[in-house]
């Protein structure tokens, strides 16, 4: 029982100790894209939670897995999907120039998605469960 006890512990200990660093999508984007990694993604998740610098950080985690789950799991035959996401879930005031800029774009990648600013936790949340829906029939 013991064992199992402090077995426990440490494995909460070492999630808590990971939790707080950029995970490995984040830790790329940031060294890979840095310029827009401070002015979209870091920029909004220090708007979003101010001085609560753990939620900070998962807000950065979480923005960044999403968007890396978009290019990975991108088809170009859903594209029409990935643009109303986009559009759907626009930073505020945002909208016209995403829409202008995703027009411009000719690869989803870092380099192009990088330069839209919407969350991307919930464009990667719509885009999934409207392929979903529209693969399902």
């Amino acid at each position: 029982m013991k064992l199992i006890y402090i077995t426990s512990i440490s494995f909460l200990i070492s999630i808590n100790l990971h939790s707080q660093e950029l995970n490995e999508n984040a830790q790329f984007i940031k060294e890979k894209y840095n310029t827009p990694y401070e002015s979209n993604i870091k920029k909004y998740a220090l708007l979003k939670w101010k001085d609560d610098f753990s939620m900070v950080l998962y807000e950065i985690n979480k923005q960044s897995d999403a968007l890396t789950l978009i290019i990975e799991n991108f088809k170009p035959s859903n594209t029409q999907i990935l643009f109303k996401a986009i559009l759907k879930w626009s930073r505020e005031g945002k909208q016209t120039s995403n829409s202008a800029k995703f027009s411009q774009i000719t690869a989803i990648d870092y380099r192009n998605l990088l330069l839209l600013e919407c969350d991307w936790s919930m464009v990667e949340y719509e885009y999934v469960k409207q392929v979903k829906a529209k693969d399902a029939f």
